[in-house]
């Protein structure tokens, strides 16, 4: 049975899983594979981490937060195998950046629809050694045992998405039998482009982690995606007192109503997902 492990302080029972909730950072490293999602505030900053070694960093918030949650994980002596750009906005890679100029990295990937040169420091995309390159979709790489999948349902050889939301590379990750997916902030009408019967390949029985997309509001939510890969966890990243209205409510009262434990950064904290 699959049962993974959240860290924060409540016990939450849902349907056979159950989930065990820590408030607060923990200094432990967990065994297996661990999901971080990082409280940034509005945006997103996600670690994922394999048996305490860095597998994947995916955005880095709007300011420091990131950074510090990093230095306090791994110490200065940082080193990314995969760093990956969801998309062009600030709340996402404001704080990626100084990941970038602080830490040692293998791989960078970034959809081709990126409109801001500050997103990606320049020392960075000239670096031939941390092979940075324009990611596509299905894009997989194997790190410390973990697959990783990048879908990107836009880029320019898709053709230009209406805004830049919908050009958010998403991230698949797979170790054993526990799943999790990212949406980054990818619209209902871009998830909608997203192979799910492929992906749903990958999974085993229910998806155990999803990613919302675009904070919990309601343009980020796929009533098709939530049915087919009916997630046990739902985790809002998603800034308290936030002047956007996120996560809508209907998309909350949604995701519960579909047996989903949803879990925001706003009430909750730093979330810690491991598998065990």
């Amino acid at each position: 049975m699959k049962s993974p492990i959240i860290s924060h302080i409540v016990f939450v029972v849902a349907y056979i899983v159950i989930f065990q909730l820590v408030v607060g950072r923990r200094s432990v490293t967990e065994s297996g594979l661990s999901v971080h999602v990082i409280d940034v505030g509005q945006g997103d900053g996600i670690y994922i981490e394999m048996n305490g070694n860095p597998v994947a960093l995916i955005d880095g918030g709007n300011d420091y937060t990131v950074d510090k949650y990093i230095l306090e994980r791994t110490g200065l002596s940082c080193n990314f195998p995969l760093v990956v750009l969801s998309h062009d906005h600030g709340d996402h890679f404001v704080g990626f950046r100084r990941i970038l100029e602080r830490c040692k990295f293998g791989i960078l990937r970034y959809n081709d629809v990126v409109l801001d040169g500050r997103a990606v420091p320049q020392n960075a995309k000239n670096n031939p050694e941390n092979k940075v390159k324009k990611t596509f979709d299905g894009e997989q790489f194997v790190i410390h045992g973990v697959l990783i999948k990048l879908i990107v349902p836009y880029g320019y050889s898709h053709g230009m998405p209406k805004n830049l939301n919908d050009a958010s590379v998403a991230l698949f990750a797979k170790y054993k039998d526990f799943e999790a997916l990212f949406l980054g902030d990818l619209e209902a009408g871009a998830q909608e482009r997203i192979d799910l019967r492929k992906l749903k390949r990958l999974i085993t029985g229910r998806l155990d982690v999803l990613k919302m997309a675009h904070h919990g509001a309601i343009n980020g939510y796929s009533r098709e995606l939530l049915n087919e890969l009916k997630p046990r966890i739902c985790v809002i990243s998603v800034g308290e007192f936030n002047t956007f209205g996120h996560p809508s409510p209907l998309v909350v009262e949604e995701l519960e109503k579909a047996g989903c434990g949803v879990i925001r950064t706003d009430k909750a904290g730093d979330v810690v997902i491991s598998s065990r």
